[in-house]
């Protein structure tokens, strides 16, 4: 199969998409959601229609039809544009910057509605993932958001799995609830991490780690071919803020000087992974292992008060892909 890697986002090319009536729209009609799909893996990804009809389960004159549509409904504007202007040139920069291999800069839609971003990124997952691909999905409310936006696939060969066990009361973010999901909608197969995140002792994390069920999990994700990892900032952190941490381990973590964590691992400023005891006793994924094996680790975070973890992770080079917004990005520079 052709390897659609490298393409642009489609909110570069797509001005329409910045429209708020084509993002509400998008957001609640499925129709529109494959139309607009079809015509980002089309024109954008340079995709064959035969390969789009049987990723969308359609027909190839269906595809057709969605592509002519998108076109009436100005979705697809043929347009040339300077690199010199918008997005564009501070991608190339932030990329040559932290030797990242791709970067997607993203106004938010009117009233800071960041769906836009959730929506390109759900698209560029689509567009980028193989069959007999492992998906590795950690925790976390970003990722949650772009799972919305993912159109119902057929791919059976495919395998979704947790990198991370399971953390907080949030049902919304927790990562075997984000691995169901996402496995549903592509029509995939799915395994589950039957763990928490975090052990209150070395012995209760040996005990955990040991089981040949939760080492298959592990192992499976950090042999994943995409992962999606969640990046949490410090203030507000949603690992601070969960009551099962004792006051402790917060005093601990906050004293350290980590600027935050990536799929539940704090980090420092440099973007090594802390070493620190939290650290020790988290039931996840090695994140070297996962950037060493994966074709894609892609994270979706954006907001002034991620600047900082964002920039730490960038420099540790945990990532290949970065989803973010234009005023965090010109942090970020």
């Amino acid at each position: 199969m052709p390897d659609y890697t490298g393409a642009a986002p489609a909110a570069r090319y797509f001005d329409g998409l910045g429209e708020d009536w084509i993002m509400r729209v998008a957001s609640e009609d499925v129709n529109v959601r494959k139309m607009t799909l079809a015509a980002e893996m089309y024109y954008i990804y340079d995709m064959p229609q035969k390969e789009i009809a049987k990723r969308l389960g359609v027909s190839r004159p269906w595809v057709s039809k969605l592509l002519k549509r998108a076109r009436e409904m100005d979705i697809v504007r043929i347009e040339i544009q300077s690199p010199l202007m918008g997005s564009p040139d501070m991608e190339k920069k932030l990329e040559d910057t932290y030797h990242i291999n791709h970067v997607s800069v993203i106004r938010p839609a009117a009233g800071g509605d960041y769906t836009n971003i959730s929506m390109a990124a759900a698209n560029y997952l689509i567009s980028h993932v193989k069959p007999k691909d492992t998906i590795g999905i950690s925790w976390g409310m970003s990722i949650a958001r772009m799972i919305d936006h993912v159109v119902d696939m057929q791919l059976p060969d495919v395998t979704v799995v947790p990198i991370v066990g399971g953390a907080g009361s949030d049902i919304e973010c927790l990562s075997n609830v984000n691995a169901n999901r996402l496995s549903n909608l592509l029509g995939s197969k799915c395994r589950l991490l039957h763990a928490n995140a975090y052990c209150a002792d070395r012995n209760e994390y040996q005990a955990v780690i040991s089981g040949q069920m939760t080492k298959e999990i592990i192992d499976q994700g950090e042999h994943a071919d995409i992962a999606l990892v969640g990046i949490g900032a410090m203030k507000p952190s949603r690992i601070l803020d969960y009551d099962y941490l004792t006051p402790e381990d917060r005093d601990h973590i906050i004293d350290s000087g980590v600027v935050g964590d990536i799929a539940f691992r704090f980090v420092e400023e440099n973007g090594q992974v802390a070493d620190i005891d939290f650290n020790k006793r988290v039931v996840a994924c090695d994140l070297a292992a996962i950037r060493k094996n994966a074709r894609e680790v892609i994270a979706i975070a954006y907001g002034r008060e991620k600047a900082e973890i964002i920039r730490a992770v960038l420099k540790g080079g945990l990532l290949t892909t970065l989803f973010t917004d234009y005023d965090t990005a010109q942090q970020l520079l």
